[in-house]
């Protein structure tokens, strides 16, 4: 009789890693059109979540009609997506997520909500994702504070937005040793705007926003999971030709 168990039992997954899109006042400008071709490629890569970690708004006043925009651009895709707040839509009591929450309007959204940290199995597929919502933006708040333990039937996602190595009183920093203590397969990182590989095990990215003001760098990420290889991740450039 073979009594072997296999190693690894995870199914294989795709998710595409944003954020600091920074969505602001008109339908159709180049922040907007960027966003347009992040849900683009999750659609084309089948991925099995998107994952956006921090800034999807640009600050708190936003209106109305952008956030029902947003919530008909992610129902295109269909799949689940994951919400973390960042500095600019920080989540206090006047934060737009509060005044217009999208998962009225998208019902396969999961919101990271809970100072403390919030954690989802996402359904039809073995991803866990854990981050802590930002009430402040302050040198208090640490976003990797109390990360979960890595659980083996489970590929297991931390959203953090912050600074990594960030200078003494600066806001939400992020240390090499905290990513050193960290245990998960990927890091989805937010707050810095240019595409960067932060930290190599676990695997911590920068995937840097969808559209910088003009420059070259503008992008995503997608992250392949594969079981018993390492962590796959691929920029991919949103510049419009």
């Amino acid at each position: 009789m073979d009594t072997s168990i296999p190693s690894d039992v995870r199914r294989p997954a795709t998710l595409v890693h944003t954020s600091d899109c920074h969505l602001d006042k008109t339908l159709d400008g180049p922040e907007q059109q960027a966003f347009s071709s992040v849900v683009d490629l999750a659609i084309e890569r089948e991925a099995d979540a998107l994952l956006i970690a921090g800034d999807l708004f640009d600050h708190n006043r936003v209106k109305p009609e952008i956030v029902h925009w947003v919530a008909n651009e992610l129902n295109r895709y269909s799949g689940p997506v994951v919400l973390l707040v960042g500095n600019h839509d920080v989540f206090h009591e006047t934060s737009v997520h509060r005044k217009h929450d999208l998962r009225d309007l998208y019902e396969h959204l999961y919101m990271i909500d809970q100072p403390d940290g919030s954690l989802f199995d996402l359904p039809e597929t073995d991803i866990s994702i854990w981050g802590r919502a930002m009430l402040e933006h302050a040198p208090e708040f640490q976003p990797l504070l109390n990360a979960p333990k890595a659980r083996p039937d489970k590929w297991n996602v931390i959203a953090a937005h912050g600074l990594v190595n960030a200078e003494a009183g600066r806001s939400s920093p992020i240390y090499t040793h905290d990513l050193n203590e960290l245990d998960a397969d990927y890091v989805a990182l937010g707050h810095v705007h240019i595409h960067s590989v932060v930290h190599e095990t676990p695997l911590s990215l920068y995937s840097g926003a969808p559209y910088n003001w003009g420059n070259e760098k503008s992008g995503c990420v997608v992250v392949d999971f594969i079981p018993e290889s390492k962590v796959q991740a691929e920029w991919i450039s949103l510049n419009r030709t």
